[in-house]
Parts: structure tokens; C-alpha cells; sequence
């Protein structure tokens, strides 16, 4: 009897836990179920956000890409140069810490600010180095070939040249002054090879020169811009005497005309001790029989 009674006890047990395995069952199927559709529909509204974030930045893109594609075909800038202005904007964005797309607005505060930058390099005279043969700063054409005096103009301001005699030209000290690109402001020196001596305000150790002439573009006879040249520096004690032991080439350069009106060139050999004197020597020109132009020279150091 005893034995009967465990056994119906053991039924009765079983088949409760059965039940209370049944509702548990039924309950975690039901919140599985309520969690799976909340995450269902959370993952559907974030979807759409961000196919709604995507086509906002796609239209934002297009507008831009249509800018640029103004400003090429209007020739305002170049490739490189409007990605260049994209690559600052994007890099503002990283420094202030956003993820908002960038707007035509971002590449336009992109340029104004290269264009402010420029305009303070161009009031640091242009190219932001010192010039050591700047003539308010000290710098002084000593010597120079045969000046051009040809035409009305210098009849008008009584120059005669007699054969064999040094005329130190009216324009001379203008090759060291800041050119604005007025055609005609320049020292013109007869022939196609010519030279001319330059006292530096100070002894340096020159680095590199800025040859500057008109642009082809606006220049009356661009066939007088100086082509090849050759950079030549020596240390003076006294009185500007040359001493041709210790003359020094600096380097064989070009000037290319196809280029920016202002070019810097790298001095290729540089000496060992100081220097104050820097003889700028014309190779060639661009095919004038006559005379050779020279608008500005800058040497830096």
C-alpha cells in the first residue's frame, strides 16, 4: 500500500511540473517574441534614419559635385587645388570633433582661408622669405653690362653712352625694388648675355634666389625675358674689389616663361663661408637680338 501511494504521489508530482513547464515555456516564447519585435522595429527605424541621413548626404554630395564642376569648367581652380580645399574643410570638420557632412559652405570658409593666407604671404613680399638684395633693406646694384637706352624715352632724358665708358643705368636699382607688373619697370641691358653685381645688405649664406619677370601674357616683348642664367657669389673687405679666387658658382638655372611670372630656385651649390656680393650672369633670353629685361632679383639665406 505503501509503495501504491509513492507511485501515485510521484504521478501527481510529475504531471505539475509538467504543467509549470508548459507556462513557463508559453511565457518565455512570449516575451522572446514582444523582444524580437521591438528589436524588429527599432532596427526598421534606424534603417530609416539612416537611409534618410544617406540621402541627405547624397544630395549634399551632388550639390557640391556640381560646384565643382562649375568651378572647373569656369577654370576658377584647378583639380588639385579644389580637392586640396574639399581635404581642409574635412579636416576642420576632424579638429572641431563633428560628424556632419561637409557643405559647399565648409569649402568655401576653406578658401577663404587660403586666400587670407596668401594675401599675408604676399604682404610678407610676396613669397614669405627675406630678401637680403632688397635695396630699402641695403642691397645695391654695384655694377652691370651695357645698359639699353635705346628709343624716345631716353632721348627725352638726355642719356647719351660714349663706346667703352661705364653708364650706371637709371633703372638699375629698380631690378632690387617690389615689382607690381607694370611693363617697362625693369633694367634692360643690351644683348642677350649679361650680368649684373649685386652688394647684399649683409653677409649670408645663400640658400636660394626669386628671379621675377612680367608675364608673358601682358609683357610687350616677351622674347626679352631672361631664359637661362647663372648665379655667381664672393665676400668683399672693402671698396667692392673683386677677387676672382674667390668666386663661386652657385648653379646653372632656367627660367621658364611658361611658368608663374615669379620663380625660386634652389641654389644647387652653396659656398662654405659667408658671402656679400652675387652676380646674377644672363645666358640667354627668349630671342631678343636687342636687350634682355630684368624685372627683380631676390636672394635669400
Amino acid at each position: 500500500a505503501k509503495v501504491s501511494e509513492v507511485e501515485d504521489f510521484m504521478r501527481k508530482t510529475s504531471k505539475w511540473l509538467q504543467v509549470q513547464l508548459d507556462v513557463v515555456d508559453d511565457k518565455i516564447g512570449k516575451e522572446v517574441s514582444g523582444v524580437r519585435s521591438e528589436l524588429e522595429e527599432k532596427l526598421s527605424e534606424r534603417t530609416r534614419g539612416f537611409e534618410k541621413d544617406i540621402g541627405s548626404i547624397k544630395a549634399q554630395v551632388q550639390k557640391v559635385d556640381n560646384s565643382l564642376k562649375m568651378l572647373y569648367s569656369q577654370e576658377l581652380l584647378s583639380r588639385e587645388e579644389t580637392l586640396e580645399l574639399v581635404k581642409s574643410a574635412m579636416d576642420q570638420r576632424a579638429r572641431e570633433g563633428s560628424d556632419k557632412a561637409i557643405s559647399l559652405d565648409d569649402v568655401r570658409a576653406a578658401a577663404r582661408k587660403v586666400v587670407q593666407s596668401e594675401l599675408e604671404t604676399h604682404a610678407a613680399d610676396g613669397i614669405g622669405r627675406v630678401d637680403f638684395a632688397l635695396e630699402s633693406g641695403g642691397g645695391k646694384v654695384v655694377h652691370h653690362s651695357d645698359g639699353y637706352f635705346q628709343g624716345l624715352h631716353w632721348t627725352r632724358l638726355g642719356i647719351h653712352v660714349l663706346p667703352g665708358v661705364f653708364r650706371r643705368h637709371p633703372m638699375a636699382d629698380r631690378l632690387l625694388r617690389p615689382s607690381f607688373g607694370e611693363p617697362g619697370q625693369c633694367l634692360p641691358l643690351k644683348g642677350s648675355n649679361v650680368t649684373v653685381e649685386i652688394r647684399l645688405r649683409a653677409h649670408i649664406f645663400p640658400e636660394a634666389v626669386t628671379l621675377e619677370h612680367l608675364s608673358k601674357k601682358v609683357a610687350y616683348d616677351p622674347r626679352s625675358a631672361p631664359r637661362d642664367f647663372e648665379i655667381f657669389a664672393w665676400r668683399t673687405v672693402k671698396d667692392d674689389v673683386l677677387d676672382a679666387r674667390n668666386v663661386t658658382s652657385l648653379g646653372r638655372f632656367t627660367y621658364d616663361l611658361d611658368k608663374g611670372s615669379i620663380q625660386t630656385f634652389d641654389l644647387s651649390d652653396k659656398p662654405t663661408s659667408s658671402v656679400n656680393m652675387i652676380r646674377l650672369h644672363v645666358l640667354s633670353n627668349y630671342g631678343s637680338p636687342t636687350h634682355t629685361c630684368l624685372y627683380r632679383l631676390r636672394v635669400h639665406g
